[in-house]
């Protein structure tokens, strides 16, 4: 596994009792909702999708999930997740995670594919100019361009 970066986008949960398996650490399938959650968060806060139930011509698709875990974590803990865009194309977008406890161990790592999908039309469509060059300049970043 690579070494794993702390991405800008920082969201913090709170581990819930419920969250554990029978062995006493958060649950595998958990870790997939903790993603989802900050992902959700993260484009609301880039201004990329708007998390209001409502219906939507075009939005974020997942295509592809990739999840390293890293260190059992249990009840009470929280854990910071960090999100950032690595990679994208015309039509597409891998978004990355780190989950890293308060005093800095890193949990689990991955990334998550996903498509911008034109609901009306039922087919993957364009990404906008604008979350093209959000992208590019996080894209930069955690290349060290």
């Amino acid at each position: 596994m690579a070494k794993p970066i702390r991405f800008d986008h920082t969201y913090t949960i709170s581990i819930a009792w419920g969250d554990m398996d029978a062995f006493g650490h958060v649950n595998n399938v958990v870790y997939v909702k903790y993603f989802e959650t900050a992902r959700a968060n993260f484009f609301s806060d880039l201004s990329i999708w708007n998390t209001d139930l409502k219906t939507l011509k075009a939005g974020p698709v997942l295509t592809h999930l990739d999840l390293d875990y890293r260190k059992q974590v249990s009840f009470p803990a929280d854990l910071d997740i960090t999100l950032g865009i690595t990679s994208f194309s015309s039509r597409s977008f891998d978004i990355s995670t780190s989950m890293w406890t308060k005093d800095g161990q890193c949990v689990l790592s991955g990334y998550a594919q996903i498509v911008w999908f034109d609901f009306e039309n039922g087919r993957p469509a364009s990404i906008t100019d604008s979350m093209k060059e959000i992208f590019k300049s996080m894209v930069d970043r955690y290349n060290g361009n």
